[in-house]
């Protein structure tokens, strides 16, 4: 009775278990992620123990806002935000006074660099965010900026950053 009770316990279900759970970590289009190479380091988005990643699409008064953000466990984080969002496409950072759009990369303690209409005044190559997907309840995109800390004048340069994140 004992080995028969071990042997269905131990069945080839749990290696499709484990499978599954690698796939799930390959981000096999199912899962959430928010990377990046900051200037040149590797940046990626928490999943563990929680997954602290996540994006709004509102509209208030007229105007839609899309944002989206990727936190490490140590509280470092990639955040952006488009104003007058309309969907998928490209928006831009930084590139002018009035333009309203913001890529931040920010640290713990507490540094942040911006691509926005500050940066525009510091002489700062503009961001770029690429909105690919817009359905299903989830954002999706890349994006790159060189972002500037006006505390202390320095830069850095995001790139390769891709995310997909679900819609609160």
């Amino acid at each position: 009775l004992c080995l028969s009770v071990l042997l269905t316990a131990c069945s080839s279900d749990d290696n499709n278990n484990n499978d599954n759970n690698d796939n799930n970590n390959d981000n096999n289009g199912t899962e959430e992620f928010f990377r990046a190479k900051v200037d040149g380091a590797d940046f990626a988005a928490s999943t563990d123990p929680a997954s602290l990643i996540g994006a709004t699409v509102s509209t208030n008064g007229g105007v839609t806002v899309a944002a989206a953000q990727g936190s490490t466990n140590s509280g470092d984080f990639i955040n952006f935000s488009i104003v007058n969002y309309n969907g998928p496409g490209t928006y831009t950072s930084g590139d002018s006074m009035t333009n309203p759009n913001m890529i931040m990369y920010g640290t713990i303690p507490a540094s942040a660099w911006t691509s926005n209409a500050i940066s525009f005044l510091a002489g700062i190559n503009p961001g770029q965010i690429n909105i690919t997907s817009d359905a299903d309840g989830v954002l999706e995109g890349t994006f790159s900026f060189q972002g500037y800390n006006g505390d202390d004048m320095t830069t850095k340069n995001i790139t390769q950053g891709s995310f997909k994140a679900s819609i609160d």
